[in-house]
């Protein structure tokens, strides 16, 4: 790095004009993506890396769910930040490290660079320029896997971040101002704490529908738009996925069906063999497409309950973050299965949860967190598949009177 500062002209053969048409678009987006009021995952993840003056931090994240404004924020907040947007370095046809190198000689101390998974070997460019530097080095992206599996190159390096839609709770602080308590699954499981937390929540009950159905991701919620979910699923199927694998026409029009397939299926009617004889292809490259479509966060991919062979032997359970299956749903013309939109519900709130697989002739419960067990369902749910079980509850859509019974709301607090 000595001998760049020496030869201060060693970098700079990119074209000013170049430089100023890259910085000018960042900035004019960056500028767009600041909010008045941060939701408490953002503030926190910018408390996070405002207090380190050096270092690498990759942010992931489904498209929309905040990793922009967390940057637009930085850019507002940094001394002698640069904002970029990967794309615009992509139009260009730029090298990313001859251009932090040309930011660097004009004397930006901190580089915040959106959407770079766009980006062929961005880790290399990221790794080779921070070992010149030691500077701040922020990047975000939208395929949480493809940048953890890059961002290894950077492992002693690096610190992850993860963005996700809004929870329930979030929700009603910018909609209504009331800041409801962040609970614990434990808190959930207790029957005096259960009770107390119904009636913090049962004012609030008739937000749930919109948030569910329209306002769950923020850029919906703060854009009041919601045309957002088609165009990210638009945007990740036909962009983002190319930082994951070639694609090509056939490919693309596979991806699109499957989401469409998944979107409109109940729980239980969804498995990787159906799902490949409804699209006409192989289970090799079903399996490929749904673990690209969880690697952009738009699945979730809920592991089965159990260690060894047995578990390995099954199949994941395929849900959706809150609102994308409704937005889909309405975009086909159909109804959304009310049991896979409580499902998408609890899997988001709950996070590291695994699901119970349903044997032979028999059926069990639906999820195992913190090893309690939960069986999801509607206000009419029985307790047939829970009835002989410890730490075991019935979650229902629904305010209920039983002990072993809890409003599917709750989870909402969870975050």
């Amino acid at each position: 790095m000595e001998r760049f500062l020496k030869e201060g002209n060693l970098y700079l053969s990119m074209e000013e004009k170049i430089f100023s048409s890259i910085l000018t678009v960042s900035v004019r987006i960056a500028e767009k993506s600041r909010v008045d009021l941060l939701r408490e995952l953002s503030k926190g993840i910018l408390k996070g890396i405002s207090k380190m003056e050096k270092g690498v931090f990759i942010i992931t994240g489904v498209r929309g769910s905040g990793k922009t404004t967390i940057l637009a924020m930085l850019y507002e907040k940094e001394k002698n930040a640069l904002f970029i947007n990967a794309e615009m370095i992509l139009r260009y046809g730029v090298s990313l490290l001859d251009f932090l190198h040309y930011a660097y000689a004009k004397g930006y101390k901190t580089f915040l660079i959106d959407e770079i998974h766009v980006l062929p070997d961005w880790e290399k460019d990221v790794k080779i320029f921070f070992d010149e530097t030691r500077e701040k080095i922020v990047v975000s992206g939208s395929s949480a896997i493809a940048l953890r599996v890059k961002g290894s190159e950077l492992s002693r390096r690096a610190t992850f971040y993860e963005t996700k839609p809004l929870s329930f709770r979030e929700y009603l602080i910018f909609r209504t101002g009331r800041r409801l308590p962040e609970i614990s699954i434990g808190d959930i499981t207790n029957t005096k704490k259960r009770k107390e937390l119904e009636k913090l929540i049962v004012p609030y009950l008739n937000y749930f529908s919109s948030y569910s159905q329209f306002d769950a991701l923020p850029a919906a919620f703060f854009e009041k738009n919601k045309d957002v979910y088609i165009n990210i699923v638009e945007r990740t199927i036909r962009y983002d996925l190319a930082s994951l694998r070639e694609i090509d026409a056939h490919y693309v029009d596979s991806v699109f069906r499957a989401v469409k397939v998944i979107a409109t299926s109940s729980p239980g009617e969804l498995s990787y063999s159906g799902l490949a004889s409804s699209l006409g292809i192989g289970l090799k490259l079903t399996r490929e497409i749904i673990n690209s479509l969880a690697q952009t966060g738009i699945l979730y991919k809920v592991p089965p309950h159990g260690k060894g062979k047995r578990a390995v032997r099954k199949e994941e359970k395929i849900l959706m973050p809150l609102s994308f299956r409704s937005a889909l749903c309405g975009h086909y013309g159909v109804t959304p299965p009310k049991g896979s939109l409580r499902e998408d519900f609890f899997v988001q709130h709950t996070g590291s949860c695994s699901y119970l697989k349903t044997g032979i002739k028999r059926r069990t419960p639906d999820f195992v967190v913190d090893n309690y067990i939960f069986e999801v369902g509607g206000p009419s749910k029985g307790y047939e598949q829970i009835k002989h079980m410890e730490k075991a509850f019935l979650v229902k859509e629904a305010i209920p009177l039983g002990k072993k019974e809890i409003p599917l709301y709750l989870f909402g607090l969870l975050y």
